[in-house]
């Protein structure tokens, strides 16, 4: 009993107890968002120049594929004929990553998903950015009733796609800052979803 109480005594005196929503306050502090480490390490914005170079496209390319597979695709995956058309100017940029983010590849690989894990990869991949509750439960919404595919038109018709990302701007992701007026509670649950370039976004285990 000695030894307990002086362990309880020498506990007390460390200093005050805090107080209930301090923790709280301390993780959402607004200078130091948990997103900011993590988006050091991100590329700059790959935006497509009006009469671009075969390295320029080949780049914007390869940047839609990762951001929207979380990989590149297999030779025999490639979508050739959306390449061309973009590469000959019948295609935006825009026009490219809805055709991508309108292939059996992107479908599959949110299929493979639970369905709020699928939510969560859908706007990372297509709005650079975790999704709000709301637009989670639109997004599930819409997938019951009308299908996987209407769920992805409807973030790609978006005022916030358009705002963001414009007609030849490849997603990226954004949701790490928040000079753009995205708020900090979409920044820090951005920042639990995202692994990294060479991870999986979001990863396969945890919570949503």
């Amino acid at each position: 009993m000695g030894g307990w109480s002086k362990a309880v005594a020498g506990t007390l005196a460390a200093g005050p107890a805090q107080q209930p929503g301090q923790a709280m306050q301390k993780a959402l502090r607004p200078d130091r968002p948990q997103g900011f480490a993590r988006r050091q390490s991100l590329g700059r914005p790959l935006q497509l120049a009006l009469r671009p170079s075969p390295a320029e496209l080949k780049q914007a390319i390869d940047a839609v594929y990762r951001q929207l597979l979380n990989r590149q695709p297999l030779a025999a995956e490639r979508l050739v004929d959306a390449e061309s058309q973009l590469r000959n100017g019948k295609l935006s940029v825009a026009d490219f990553v809805a055709k991508v983010a309108g292939s059996e590849l992107f479908e599959r690989r949110l299929n493979r998903m639970a369905p709020l894990r699928a939510a969560a990869a859908a706007y990372l991949a297509l709005l650079g950015r975790a999704a709000q509750p709301h637009e989670t439960s639109r997004f599930l919404a819409t997938r019951t009733t009308e299908g996987l595919r209407a769920s992805i038109e409807a973030i790609l018709s978006s005022q916030d796609y358009a705002s963001a990302f414009g007609r030849d701007t490849v997603p990226y992701l954004r949701g790490l800052a928040t000079s753009d007026g995205i708020p900090l509670t979409t920044v820090n649950r951005t920042a639990s979803l995202y692994g990294g370039n060479a991870a999986l976004n979001p990863p396969i285990k945890g919570a949503i």
